[in-house]
């Protein structure tokens, strides 16, 4: 199953269950999925795995920055809603190695 099929059928699931913050940030990658299609002139077509993590990267980056703005402003309530969003994001990625992974 393609990351962009995970996406869709999380979707839906998060959906039934009533799940605020999950299905927001759900939304809004569908949602760039979208316009990226359309920029690339390919609306009706789906990316591949490699673009969908390129997008979602991009997407943990801005919401990582939100944090960081948020914090230095003394908007914690604002970071916190950021932070759960990048959790979500951040369980579409693939774990990161371990340090002893990488000198191996």
């Amino acid at each position: 199953m393609s990351l962009f099929e995970t996406i869709e059928k999380d979707y839906v699931q998060a959906y039934k269950a009533k799940d605020a913050v999950r299905l927001t940030v759900l939304r809004l990658l569908k949602t760039a999925v979208k316009n990226r299609l359309v920029d690339l002139c390919r609306p009706g077509g789906t990316l591949d795995d490699a673009e969908m993590l390129d997008l979602i990267i991009k997407e943990g980056k801005q919401r990582q920055d939100s944090i960081e703005q948020y914090t230095s402003a003394g908007r914690q309530d604002l970071a916190d809603k950021e932070a759960a969003e990048l959790a979500v994001i951040q369980s579409y990625l693939p774990k990161p190695l371990t340090e002893e992974e990488l000198t191996a």
